[in-house]
């Protein structure tokens, strides 16, 4: 079996991880997949650590540009399934498409959107999958009841397929490591943990607020925020450290170095960062959102979005609370263990294998 995978996003957070993540654990099936990437081969190699079969395929994503390189590439790709783990679908030319959806977040919450065109862009990318797609993998069971809800698909088009955990997020016995990254970033002691992207519906002002009352209890606490920043959000508070993009290996030790993650977004697709988190041992509080419900399970404290009160008393209660805390660790590896790469991907094969049965 023979699969064009478009993996040009692989720098991307959240949908780069998914990218870095499932294609190597696809590769370990040996169950016959030949899997060809699409993108910029010097970066995808580098980024996956190993060599593999590229093609290049550098054009920007959403653009006139990319809609051509799709005609350009049809005869290349033929009957062969093509993935694409985005929105960004062809509209020109007509594959034997499998899509992945992380969530359409700009229509559900468009006021989150980076700019007005997004939210039409996604609908119109959207009706276009559903219409052509053999398979679309949601990663949530949120994300599939949030196509339902706004799209008309076919009972057999939708498979939810969860994420894992990479293999490198777990407690980090070498003290001298966990050192020199609190010296790296100029860590405190004690601080709460945010790690995703700085935009609208990762509800930040309302962290903050709960932090800076929290800090009049506890002066020494700190919250440190780890992501990309957009939207032009800016993070002005003293007490506050940011430092944006980092390495998965040192967001590792950064995961083990904290107090408590922290996570009151609005809507998520699915929430790779508090299976990170737990795997390392780390306490989570989280918004009580449904994504975030079927994350977690029963292993975080859940807390109202806006909820400034509840959001400061929860993390008291974590930072404070031994007990608390050592409970939650361990329901948080407990919860882990049902997120693996190697199972996602081998519900990724049997979507490519039955794919040809579909109309």
């Amino acid at each position: 079996m023979k699969v064009f995978f478009d993996a040009r996003m692989i720098t991307h957070p959240g949908i780069g991880r998914y990218i870095k993540s499932i294609i190597p654990a696809l590769m370990r099936q040996n169950r016959g997949l030949e899997l060809v990437l699409l993108g910029d081969k010097a970066v995808i190699e580098k980024l996956l650590g190993f060599e593999t079969d590229v093609i290049d395929f550098n054009y920007p994503i959403y653009s006139i540009q990319e809609q051509i390189g799709f005609l350009r590439i049809k005869k290349i790709i033929g009957a062969n399934l093509f993935h694409v783990p985005h929105y960004n679908v062809p509209f020109l030319a007509r594959f034997n498409l499998i899509v992945t959806i992380h969530d359409i977040i700009h229509i559900t919450y468009p006021q989150g959107a980076s700019n007005r065109l997004a939210s039409f862009y996604m609908h119109l990318a959207l009706r276009r999958a559903i219409a052509c797609a053999k398979k679309i993998i949601c990663v949530s069971a949120a994300t599939e009841k949030s196509i339902q809800q706004f799209f008309r698909t076919k009972v057999y088009q939708l498979e939810v397929i969860g994420e894992g955990v990479s293999d490198f997020f777990s407690l980090t016995p070498d003290i001298t490591q966990l050192q020199y990254i609190k010296n790296k970033y100029n860590l405190p002691d004690k601080f709460i943990l945010y790690v995703g992207s700085i935009r609208k519906h990762k509800n930040i002002t309302s962290l903050v607020s709960a932090f800076l009352e929290l800090k009049k209890t506890i002066p020494a606490l700190t919250l440190v925020l780890v992501g990309r920043s957009s939207q032009g959000l800016r993070i002005k508070e003293e007490s506050v450290i940011y430092l944006g993009e980092i390495s998965d290996e040192d967001l590792a030790c950064v995961y083990n170095l904290a107090s408590v993650l922290c996570n009151v977004s609005l809507y998520e697709g699915f929430n790779l960062t508090i299976l990170e988190a737990q795997k390392c041992k780390l306490p989570v509080v989280c918004s009580d959102i449904p994504t975030h419900r079927e994350t977690a399970g029963l292993s975080a404290t859940f807390v109202p979005a806006t909820g400034v009160d509840q959001i400061k008393e929860a993390l008291y209660n974590v930072i404070t609370k031994n007990d608390l805390k050592t409970s939650l660790v361990n329901a948080g590896l407990a919860n882990v263990a049902r997120f693996d790469w190697n199972l996602a991907a081998s519900k990724t094969f049997e979507v490519y294998k039955n794919a040809n049965f579909v109309d």
